[in-house]
């Protein structure tokens, strides 16, 4: 289950456009954004954002997400 701060952390992520900028926004390292990210899609089970790119590029179940 995702509380309202994991979709607002999300929701900061996909709107900044990269997770250096979300994490500025956020005003935490990159890595910890990372690092959150990373234990919400393990806890969903799915991924949502496509990786390796630079900018933020969202699946399609990140893309339901917000």
């Amino acid at each position: 289950m995702i509380s309202s701060d994991d979709l607002s952390f999300f929701r900061t992520i996909a709107t900044h456009g990269t997770l250096a900028a979300a994490a500025r926004a956020l005003n935490v390292t990159p890595p910890s954004v990372t690092q959150r990210l990373r234990g919400l899609e393990q806890r969903l089970g799915v991924d949502l954002i496509l990786r390796p790119s630079r900018q933020v590029s969202l699946t399609d179940e990140g893309s339901l997400c917000c």
